[in-house]
């Protein structure tokens, strides 16, 4: 019988392309899979917490840190499965009626964004499918040469630009059959969760590791 309330998935590969072993490396005084840990025990909003990872390292911090480990199939973290098949694998692996998908990649989003984001899922509008975090770009966009998001006459200010938003995949919250089904964080009719862009920061790179590292330590220290 599927458990009511939300199970938080973070998926942790045991290396990356472009950071290697980001995940694990030191950031500040911790790593990000320990910061991220934190931050959800912390924000303690969810039923259960789920760290999925081939890598039996990151495996032993979650069972250290008192959250549930699940050891993932090794060919579910290599780059030759697509994204949607390992959302549907790691829903089918879980029993709560609804899954939270949280990245350790955005290590300034903190307990208050988790907090508000399980409120906000809880009472979004009946026609709403699931919570997809995002954030405003206040920026002159083009697409085929041709202004999307302003008029350029006369020249807006930055300020006075249409909102356009973008997936921040911070959490993304939606029911564990519909992860499993779709293979997709994103809704049919998804509610917009907006975090400002900063705290929405995503590490891809280097730059954006020592970046998110640098505002952490700048707000901690």
């Amino acid at each position: 019988m599927m458990k009511k309330g939300i199970v938080a998935i973070i998926p942790v590969k045991g290396n990356s392309d472009r950071v290697p072993k980001k995940n694990i490396r030191k950031f500040h005084n911790t790593s990000l899979i320990e910061l991220k840990i934190s931050q959800l025990l912390e924000a303690n909003c969810f039923n259960e917490i789920v760290v999925s990872s081939e890598d039996e390292s990151i495996l032993q911090i979650a069972k250290d840190m008192g959250v549930t480990a699940h050891q993932r199939d090794p060919k579910y973290s290599t780059s030759d499965v697509p994204m949607s098949d390992v959302y549907s694998y790691l829903a089918s692996e879980v029993d709560y009626e609804n899954v939270a998908w949280v990245n350790v990649t955005n290590p300034l989003a903190e307990a208050e964004v988790y907090q508000n984001a399980v409120k906000a899922f809880y009472d979004m509008p009946s026609d709403k499918d699931g919570l997809m975090s995002v954030f405003e770009i206040k920026e002159y966009v083009f697409y085929n040469e041709k202004p999307v998001n302003f008029e350029p006459y006369p020249w807006p200010r930055s300020q006075d630009l249409k909102g356009l938003c973008a997936p921040s995949f911070v959490i993304n919250i939606l029911k564990r059959e519909d992860l499993e089904r779709r293979g997709t964080l994103v809704g049919e009719n998804p509610f917009f969760y907006y975090i400002d862009p900063v705290t929405s920061s995503d590490i891809d790179y280097i730059e954006d590791f020592e970046f998110c590292e640098m505002m952490y330590k700048k707000k901690h220290s």
